[in-house]
């Protein structure tokens, strides 16, 4: 006659048991830290894409908020370091890129402006007219990715934004 009573799995089959936990541990281990990792590269990645479009749209803004950079009518003008507009932007950039991640926004932007018409300064009034910003954002993954990029990620982003800046009139001599 059989016993009722519950024995306990011999030693061995313990064993095995914790073995192959083990084995599923570290195999788990070795495909999924890396995944986790480049899924940690690919959010820096979006995070840089995000900022680079912020920062892009508000240089193009402060940008458009001033005089253009020559008192002339032309389009598709190149804007040169020095003249006012590219120091607009040359300061929002400074303004706002992070300092503590791993990317940077170039301080080199391609800024492009058009002038159909420009009010004079007796009457005053809005220029007409727009104005482009292109910035690149430099992103170092510093996981998995980065073996992969060891350079780094370039990203641009351009945004085209009109003129607001209005002209004011000339003040009349007083009688």
């Amino acid at each position: 006659m059989k016993s009722l009573t519950a024995s306990a799995p011999p030693k061995a089959d313990r064993r095995r048991a914790r073995g192959q936990s083990l084995v599923e541990l570290c195999a788990g281990l070795v495909v999924g830290v890396p995944l986790i990792l480049a899924g940690i590269d690919m959010g820096f990645i979006a995070l840089g894409a995000s900022i680079n479009d912020s920062v892009c749209r508000d240089a193009a803004r402060a940008a458009a908020s001033g005089p253009p950079s020559s008192q002339s009518t032309s389009a598709n003008r190149k804007v040169t370091p020095g003249q006012t507009p590219y120091q607009r932007v040359q300061a929002v950039i400074r303004k706002h890129s992070p300092s503590n991640l791993p990317l940077k926004v170039l301080d080199q932007a391609d800024i492009v402006e058009t002038v159909r018409d420009l009010p004079s300064t007796i009457t005053g009034g809005a220029v007409d007219g727009d104005i482009a910003v292109k910035t690149t954002v430099s992103i170092t993954p510093p996981f998995i990715l980065r073996a992969y990029c060891p350079t780094g990620i370039e990203l641009c982003s351009k945004h085209l934004m009109p003129f607001t800046y209005v002209v004011m009139p000339a003040k009349k001599a007083a009688i």
